[in-house]
């Protein structure tokens, strides 16, 4: 790259990272002021819990939850009760993961332009963004994930690297779960890469680094009923077939079917023996095609729906009608924020399927697993318990492919053949319509 170039890229960059600056701190002061905004969900079960850790009281995490979150959130209410250190630390977790993914698009793209409206979306659309105010473990797990992604595309033929790889995929998915069954998906570029002896060796690193961090994690939780970090699978998906709204928030049963399955039982391994039971009988009585038809005229339209757990907690939201979320923002900014959210989360969506006709060519092998990942997900909510919070796992993947699209309009790269635009063009639509219908 030319010196203008890199001139032009450093002041794109600036420019990025001064309005995620300010949009942050619109954020923190909209956590705070007039007064704290309430918390909602899986927040409410978080801070009680490390509250009460952080006392020295006994408190228990059900094994659906993974323990590193609300561990840190207690450390930190130990210092600062008012978390906004915590909520600072968040913020920086976004900005290195969107750094870091920033890095990744230039390499798989060979564009700096794709690069910047990468790092852009992921600091600048709001319902990313607005986590790192939320005591959810979202903007920890992004900065873990693209940092683990990093180095495994970047340094993968370095053993200390490849190990430090792993230690940061066990700590995520101490923080979130449903990223481990993928990892032997992620770890196939390595055998591409290196061929198949020494993929292999170079895979094993990884794998044997991330098992070390995890492991006591899950031996503990081996002996109150199951071997692993966390274990919520059968409970999300029997809420995932209970589920009757196409938009999350809308009739939600969560609440009361997760104390319906507190009381079922008094151990975790009873409670998911007769959550079995009740699946297996739930299939019976529907049958898999009936349950595919439900499944698939309600789920999607709930992970892509354009209101986010941003949005929802603004005035009008689903959120605030049950008295949660911002107490009293200024009603001019909510509107404003609410119409800015949806305006980036579609030219998210077009750019993603301009992003499908013009796939990035560097580095064909991880292009490969990061569609892969996409679609790992949208596989596991198909059946899953699905809000729009769980898409921002996937999200920085969307963005990639939203920069090498605009990058491709913009003459940083070019469009495949017609079959491969009509595609990128039927999945924008796609999108557009489970978003906005």
């Amino acid at each position: 790259m030319n010196e203008p170039h890199r001139g032009a890229g450093r002041v794109r960059l600036a420019v990025i990272l001064a309005l995620a600056a300010c949009l942050q701190a619109v954020l923190l002061w909209m956590e705070l002021r007039p007064r704290p905004r309430a918390l909602w969900g899986d927040e409410i079960m978080y801070a009680d819990v490390a509250s009460r850790w952080a006392r020295g009281e006994p408190a228990t995490l059900e094994l659906l939850w993974p323990p590193l979150y609300p561990r840190l959130l207690s450390i930190v209410l130990r210092v600062d009760p008012s978390l906004v250190a915590l909520r600072l630390a968040q913020a920086a977790c976004l900005f290195a993961a969107a750094l870091l993914w920033r890095d990744l698009a230039r390499r798989l793209t060979g564009s700096a332009l794709a690069a910047d409206v990468t790092a852009a979306l992921l600091l600048l659309d709001p319902q990313v963004a607005a986590f790192a105010q939320f005591l959810w473990p979202e903007a920890l797990h992004l900065a873990l994930f693209a940092a683990a992604l990093w180095l495994l595309v970047t340094r993968g033929s370095r053993p200390w690297w490849l190990a430090a790889a792993g230690v940061l995929l066990g700590v995520c998915l101490l923080a979130k779960s449903v990223l481990g069954p993928f990892l032997p998906v992620l770890l196939l570029p390595l055998l591409r890469e290196a061929g198949l002896k020494r993929g292999l060796a170079r895979a094993a690193i990884v794998v044997a680094a991330c098992a070390a961090t995890v492991l006591p994690t899950m031996v503990a939780n081996a002996r109150q009923g199951t071997f692993a970090v966390a274990n919520g699978a059968r409970f999300n998906v029997w809420v995932g077939l209970n589920d009757r709204s196409p938009r999350n928030l809308v009739g939600e049963i969560v609440g009361d079917e997760y104390r319906r399955w507190q009381a079922s039982a008094p151990t975790f391994r009873e409670r998911e023996e007769i959550l079995k039971q009740e699946i297996g009988g739930f299939v019976r009585e529907h049958g898999p095609l009936a349950i595919a038809r439900a499944q698939l005229g309600r789920q999607y339209f709930r992970l892509f729906h354009h209101d986010s757990f941003f949005t929802d907690q603004l005035p009008g939201g689903a959120i605030t009608a049950l008295g949660l979320g911002y107490p009293d923002p200024p009603r001019a900014l909510a509107a404003a924020l609410r119409a800015y959210a949806n305006v980036v989360w579609m030219a998210t969506l077009v750019g993603v399927g301009l992003g499908l006709a013009a796939l990035p060519r560097e580095r064909t092998g991880w292009v490969a697993v990061l569609l892969a990942f996409v679609a790992y997900n949208l596989a596991l909510f198909l059946l899953l318990h699905v809000k729009t919070r769980y898409r921002l796992p996937f999200l920085p993947v969307l963005h990639l492919l939203a920069g090498a699209g605009i990058a491709a309009l913009a003459g940083e790269g070019r469009f495949g053949g017609w079959p491969q635009r009509v595609a990128g063009a039927v999945a924008a639509a796609l999108l557009l319509y489970l978003a906005f219908a």
